[in-house]
C-alpha cells in the first residue's frame, strides 16, 4: 500500500488531497471510477448538454475537463516517477475546453473516455515503487511529489462530483 503524503508540498494541492479519506491509494481510485460512472451513466444526452447557470461548462464539458485533468496528471505522476528533471508546464484548463468541442462528443464516449483514463491512472499507479513515489518534481514552478499527486486525482474527482451532484443532477 503506498502511503498518504505526510507533507503537502505546495498548498494549492492541499485542497484536493485534503478532500480524500485515509486508506489504500488504488482502492479509493478504483471504487471512485465504480461510483462514477455508475452515477453518471443514469444522465441523459440531453441533461450532460446543459451547464447549471450561464457562463459555466455544460455536465459534458466538466467530464471531459476532468478526464484531460487527469490525464495530465498522471503524465506528470509518470515523469516525475520517472525522474524526469525537466520542469513540468502548467495546464490552462479553459483552453483545454474550449478547444476540446466535448459537447460534439456522445455522452457514452466521454463516460467510456474518463473510465478509461482511471483505468489507465490504476496502471501506471501499480508499476510505482516506495522511492518513486516520494519522488519530487516540479510542475507550474512548485515542488510535487508523485504521492501528492495520485490523491490530487482522487480530490480533483471528489471535488467536481460534488459541484456535479449539488449544481447538475
Amino acid at each position: 500500500m503506498l502511503p498518504r503524503p505526510l507533507f503537502i508540498e505546495n498548498p494549492e494541492h492541499d485542497r484536493y488531497v485534503s478532500l480524500v479519506p485515509d486508506g489504500d491509494i488504488e482502492e479509493i481510485l478504483s471504487k471512485q471510477r465504480t461510483k462514477t460512472i455508475t452515477l453518471l451513466s443514469s444522465v441523459s444526452e440531453e441533461s450532460a448538454r446543459k451547464a447549471y447557470a450561464p457562463g459555466k461548462w455544460t455536465l459534458k464539458e466538466v467530464i471531459g475537463h476532468m478526464t484531460d485533468s487527469e490525464r495530465v496528471m498522471s503524465y506528470r505522476m509518470l515523469a516525475i516517477a520517472r525522474n524526469e528533471s525537466a520542469p513540468l508546464p502548467a495546464m490552462d484548463q479553459d483552453q483545454y475546453v474550449s478547444a476540446a468541442n466535448f459537447n460534439k462528443l456522445s455522452w457514452e464516449q466521454l463516460l467510456a473516455g474518463l473510465d478509461t483514463v482511471r483505468s489507465n491512472t490504476l496502471s501506471l499507479i501499480s508499476t510505482i515503487d516506495d522511492t518513486a513515489w516520494v519522488r519530487n518534481g516540479t510542475v507550474m514552478n512548485s515542488t510535487v511529489s508523485v504521492g501528492t499527486i495520485a490523491y490530487g486525482i482522487a480530490g480533483h474527482e471528489l471535488h467536481h462530483m460534488k459541484v456535479i451532484s449539488d449544481k447538475y443532477l
